[in-house]
C-alpha cells in the first residue's frame, strides 16, 4: 500500500487548485493591500518564502512561523492584517490558481517568511507600525506611483459585484497639476534598516 507523499506546507489545498481552508497550528499568514505588498515582496527579495497573491480580495500574503506576529500593534487604516491560526483564507494549491489568484513565491522548501524580516520590509515603507497607521491608508500615486498617506481622490469606480476601484494623487503631483492637497510621500529607506 503506498501513500500519498505529505505536503511540507500543511494545510494547502490538496484535491482543488483554489479552496478555503482553516490555517492549521503550522503557520500564520499576514496580509497586506496589493496597492503596496509588492515592494515588500521586492525589499525582502530572497529573504522571502511562499506569497500569494488575491486579486478578489486586493491583498497578497506571506506565512510566518505561528504565533510570531502576536505582538504587532494595531495597524489601524494600513490594513496590514495577522491571521493567527483557526482563521479561515482562501489559498490556491501549491501549483493551483485562479483567474484571480497566484502565487508570487510557491511553497517550496521554506515556505515561511521571518516574521521579524516581513516586519522590516513594511517599516521600511511605511515607518514603525505603532505611527505608521494614524496617517491613513498607504496609497500609490495614480500619476507617479510613489506611495503616500493622505492624498486627494481622483475618481472611484464601482462594479454591480460590489467591489470598487478607487485612483488617488499624491500631494506633489496635485500641486504639479496646479492644485493642492494634504498628504506625503513615502519612501523606502535606502540600504538595510537599522
Amino acid at each position: 500500500m503506498t501513500t500519498a507523499p505529505k505536503t511540507r506546507f500543511p494545510g494547502l489545498p490538496a484535491d482543488a487548485p483554489v479552496a478555503l481552508v482553516t490555517i492549521p497550528g503550522a503557520w500564520n499568514a499576514v496580509t497586506l493591500p496589493a496597492a503596496w505588498a509588492d515592494r515588500v515582496l521586492d525589499i525582502l527579495g530572497t529573504r522571502s518564502g511562499a506569497c500569494l497573491e488575491d486579486d478578489a480580495y486586493r491583498h497578497m500574503m506571506w506565512f510566518i512561523p505561528p504565533g510570531t506576529a502576536e505582538d504587532w500593534p494595531d495597524t489601524g487604516s494600513l490594513d496590514v492584517r495577522v491571521q493567527p491560526t483557526g482563521t479561515h483564507v482562501t489559498l490556491a494549491g501549491p501549483t493551483g490558481h485562479s483567474p484571480t489568484m497566484r502565487w508570487h513565491r510557491t511553497p517550496g522548501p521554506a515556505p515561511l517568511t521571518s516574521a521579524h524580516e516581513l516586519r522590516r520590509a513594511i517599516e521600511r515603507i511605511v515607518g514603525p507600525l505603532e505611527k505608521a497607521g494614524e496617517l491613513g491608508p498607504v496609497r500609490p500615486c495614480r500619476y507617479c506611483g510613489t506611495l503616500f498617506q493622505g492624498g486627494i481622490l481622483l475618481g472611484r469606480m464601482e462594479f454591480a459585484s460590489g467591489a470598487d476601484r478607487a485612483w488617488y494623487t499624491c500631494a506633489q503631483c496635485w500641486f504639479d497639476t496646479g492644485g493642492a492637497c494634504p498628504g506625503h510621500h513615502l519612501t523606502a529607506v535606502q540600504g538595510e534598516p537599522q
